[in-house]
Parts: C-alpha cells; sequence; structure tokens
C-alpha cells in the first residue's frame, strides 16, 4: 500500500513523467545513434565495441543518479507536506513502510535504467556484428546492487533529516562515494572483464545488504516524530556530545580485553595477508615490478648519515597510516582497520615469494616485535568504530557509540605513537 501510494505520487506530475521519458529514451537513442555513426564512417572496430560498452554503462547510470532524489525526499519530503504524522499513525508495522518505501523508489530507477539499456541494446548492436552478452548481464546486476545502495544510503538520510535543504547537504555523503564507485565501475568495463563486473556487482551488494540492514534498524515512529526536539544551540550539543564520549572511557589493557574480536580479526589479517601475498607471487598474479618497489622499500638497509631523517620519515609515514586508517573506518565500515595489518602481511609474503622467508622476514626485525603489535591494536579499533558505524538501533544513540569508539582510537594513541617511534629507531639503528 505504501509502495502503491509513493508510485502513484511519482507519476502524477506531468514534468516527472517527461523527465523519465527522456531518461528511457532520448538519452539511449542519442548514445546509440552515436556509436552506429561512429561505426558507419570508419571509427574503427576496436574504438567502436569500446566506445558501445561507454555508452551502455552511461545510459544506466543517469537514471539510476534520479533515485537519489525520490529516496532523498521519501521520509523528509513527508514531513514538509505535513503527511508524516498521518503515514505513521496507519496499523502497518514499521518494517513494512519502511519496505514500501525503498521498493518504490527502487521500482522506478530500475525500469528506467532497464528500459534505457534496452533502448540502447536495440539501436545500436544490431548489425553491428557486436555483442557483450556476459558484460552487460554483470552491468545489469551491478546496477541492482549500485541503486539499492544508493536508495539505502538516501533513505536512512532522509530519516534523519528535518528538511529537505539538509537532506540535499548531507547527500553530499552518497554522491562523493559514488562517485568514485562509478569511476571504478567505469574502468572495469574498458578492461573489458566480465568476471571484474561480477566481483564488483558482489562488492556492491554487501554494501547494499548492510545500507539496508542500518535502516530498517534504525527506522523507528518515536524517533521519526521526535526529530524536531533539540534544534536549538546545535554546536553546544555536539561539544557536550564529544566531551561526553571522552568521559569515564577504560585504559590501554582493559580496552584491549573488551575489544577482544576486532583485535582477533585484525591479527588473522597479517598472516591472511602473508599466505594471500606468497601465492600471488608464486603464481605472478601480480607482476613483481608492480610490488618490487615497495619491496626495496620494506628490506633496505639503512644509509650512512641521513639515520635520524630516516627515522623520522618511517615514524611519520606510519603516524599518517594510523590517521588515515581511523579516518576512513566509518566509511569503509572497518576495512581500514583489517587492511592496516593484511597489507604489510601481503607484502611479507610477496617477498618471500619471490626470494625466501628469511630474507622477507629480516626486513621486519626486530622492528616488527613493536611495529605488528601496535598495528593490531590500532586495526582493531578501527575495525570497533566500522562496527560502531554501521549498527543503528531504532532508540538512536549511533553518533554516541561511533564518537565513543573514535574516543578509545585516540586514547589508544597516547601508547601507540610512542611504540611507533621505538619501532621506527629500530627499524633504522638496528634493521
Amino acid at each position: 500500500m505504501v509502495a502503491k501510494r509513493d508510485l502513484r505520487d511519482a507519476v502524477s506530475e506531468l514534468r516527472l513523467i517527461a523527465a523519465m521519458v527522456a531518461l528511457t529514451l532520448a538519452i539511449p537513442l542519442a548514445s546509440g545513434t552515436g556509436v552506429r555513426a561512429l561505426a558507419a564512417f570508419g571509427g574503427g572496430t576496436a574504438v567502436v565495441n569500446r566506445l558501445s560498452l561507454v555508452g551502455a554503462f552511461f545510459v544506466v547510470f543517469i537514471p539510476a543518479s534520479f533515485s537519489l532524489v525520490l529516496a532523498l525526499e521519501s521520509f523528509v519530503g513527508e514531513r514538509e507536506r505535513t503527511t508524516l504524522e498521518v503515514l505513521l499513525s496507519t496499523p502497518l508495522r514499521e518494517a513494512e513502510i519502511y519496505a514500501g518505501k525503498v521498493a518504490a523508489v527502487l521500482a522506478v530507477s530500475l525500469t528506467l535504467c532497464y528500459g534505457g539499456l534496452l533502448v540502447y541494446c536495440f539501436v545500436t548492436f544490431p548489425g553491428l556484428g557486436y555483442f557483450p552478452l556476459a558484460i552487460l548481464l554483470a552491468l545489469a546486476l551491478s546496477t541492482i546492487c549500485q541503486v539499492a545502495a544508493m536508495v539505502a544510503g538516501a533513505v536512512i538520510v532522509s530519516l534523519n533529516a528535518r528538511t529537505m535543504r539538509a537532506a540535499n547537504v548531507m547527500a553530499s555523503f552518497i554522491i562523493l562515494p559514488m562517485s568514485v564507485v562509478l569511476q571504478v565501475e567505469a574502468a572495469l568495463i574498458l578492461v573489458g572483464r566480465a568476471e571484474f563486473l561480477w566481483a564488483f556487482a558482489l562488492m556492491m551488494a554487501v554494501v547494499a545488504l548492510i545500507l539496508l540492514r542500518m535502516g530498517f534498524n534504525g527506522f523507528s515512529r518515536e524517533a521519526l516524530l521526535a526529530r524536531d526536539v533539540g534544534l536549538r544551540r546545535p554546536w553546544r550539543r555536539a561539544n557536550a556530545a564529544l566531551r561526553a564520549s571522552f568521559n569515564q572511557r577504560p585504559g590501554l589493557f582493559r580496552l584491549v580485553w573488551m575489544r577482544r574480536v576486532p583485535l582477533l580479526i585484525a591479527a588473522a589479517g597479517f598472516p591472511l595477508g602473508a599466505l594471500a601475498g606468497y601465492l600471488a607471487g608464486l603464481t605472478n598474479l601480480i607482476p613483481a615490478n608492480v610490488v618490487r618497489p615497495v619491496l626495496s622499500t620494506l628490506v633496505r638497509s639503512t644509509g650512512g648519515g641521513g639515520a635520524i631523517d630516516e627515522a623520522l620519515l618511517i615514524f611519520s609515514h606510519n603516524v599518517l597510516a594510523f590517521l588515515l586508517v581511523a579516518g576512513l573506518a566509518v566509511v569503509s565500515a572497518g576495512l581500514s582497520g583489517f587492511l592496516l595489518t593484511f597489507a604489510p602481511g601481503f607484502i611479507l609474503g610477496f617477498a618471500a615469494a619471490l626470494s625466501s622467508w628469511a630474507f622477507a622476514l629480516s626486513g621486519i626485525v626486530p622492528n616488527g616485535f613493536v611495529e605488528i603489535p601496535a598495528a593490531i591494536i590500532a586495526g582493531g579499533l578501527a575495525i570497533q568504530i566500522g562496527a560502531a558505524a554501521i549498527h543503528m538501533d531504532a532508540r538512536g544513540g549511533w553518533a554516541a557509540r561511533v564518537l565513543e569508539a573514535a574516543a578509545d582510537y585516540v586514547r589508544a594513541l597516547r601508547w601507540l605513537v610512542p611504540a611507533l617511534a621505538v619501532a621506527s629507531v629500530l627499524e633504522v639503528f638496528l634493521g
């Protein structure tokens, strides 16, 4: 019932219908005609084939962006039209309301995407002698996952925004990551390997499921109706929340015990990375000339005359890596914390495959006895930040949980930064 109501609203205005028709017909017709014209005037087979794939991505991407507008309007638009209370007062369950909103946006967006793709295929490929079925199927699947991720993220924004203007501003947290995702997808399409697109679609499916779960768990009638409470003095409230996140936090040893599960996940990243790197080196999955510059830095011997400068350089790089891991933990769902230990392990295993384990281990002794435990603690705490970021509760408190996890990381830096300083000295003077 909710989905039917939203679909009726979406096609009730002539301007919206005209925009949808233009997205579904005009752009695919223009793109397909351009590719056929290039083929007719001797653009070259390889160029035409690659351009036809880029055109397919283009006609799918533009309608997909339309889903962001519809999803942002799902709840905050009801608030501005003063129909939110009526919707929430119905006997429908919260899961039915949320699923209806998401289903309506997905139905419109996917109809536009696949309608445009079908029109483009009918215009472009007949008589061309080239039809990349595997890539087009992978593109269609990745479009579902990509649109679902955008819709789920935009619905979360719509749930937490008080006005449409605020929702549009907060949408930048969706647009910026999705722009990177789209660039990666475009590069994979140009490569022309369908298996890469299938892996990309799987990754986007995981992201979409995480965002859908976040929105479903965080949806509450009471919280949505009480969203206008506490609008005054936002800076004072933000400052109070920041101070509260540092109050009564545990010490390092108690914190390590409390976060033992994410720390074990981070610790597992090092041997898993070493195994993956060793297999990649043995099978030549990654060319050696790609990893060799990193290996030369890992196993280099210290030179004379610049030991202090070299130690400072190593220390600054490690501190910067720890800070970047914490900053990326929220948007990567803690994956950056796992990579903090997985990446050094991968390089170590790759070096062992090219030479020997004894030679590879010589590059991390004795500094590794200090640096690796510090990386495990930092990686585990970053994983905890990511876990707090993807966990939403209908009772609220998301910002408080993320701030508390970030406060634990910041407090742990009091011990981790000196450990990195000791590790850099050991690497230069004893490595």
